[in-house]
């Protein structure tokens, strides 16, 4: 992508981005938009790169992300939130854990940012988050 400042996003990064988005918003429709939930986000830009994070309110994180996104030539190719979660404890521990898991095998994180992993793809990071979930879960 560009870089901050170069303009607008091109039409066809917001039409995938805003495809990405609703996906997520049918999901939650269905289950409720304040659960406690990870999430997972595959972006392209300058840095292309996967993140995995924890929210009690994934929409409103979500379109957050975005906004941050954008404003540095980035685009949310894919998204995905799990089940939802009991409360914020096992929220951040099943967070956790799903690193450790993206950490096994991809150790480059994006600059800044412990949370978003480089050179994995989209399927990987949905898999560590929803097992990281599961593990959470059933182990109380």
């Amino acid at each position: 992508m560009r870089n901050a400042g170069d303009g607008p996003l091109p039409a066809l990064a917001l039409r995938v981005q805003d495809r990405a988005r609703e996906e997520v918003r049918e999901f939650l429709s269905e289950d409720g938009f304040r659960e406690h939930r990870l999430y997972v986000l595959e972006v392209a830009g300058s840095h292309p790169h996967i993140k995995i994070g924890y929210s009690s309110n994934p929409w409103a994180r979500l379109n957050q992300h975005i906004g941050v996104m954008n404003r540095w030539h980035h685009t949310l190719i894919r998204a995905h939130v799990s089940e939802p979660l009991d409360d914020k404890l096992s929220g951040k521990a099943a967070e956790e854990q799903a690193h450790i898991f993206m950490r096994k095998l991809y150790p480059v994180t994006a600059p800044r940012a412990r949370e978003a992993f480089m050179g994995t793809d989209f399927k990987f990071g949905k898999t560590c988050a929803d097992i990281a979930v599961n593990l959470t879960k059933y182990s109380a």
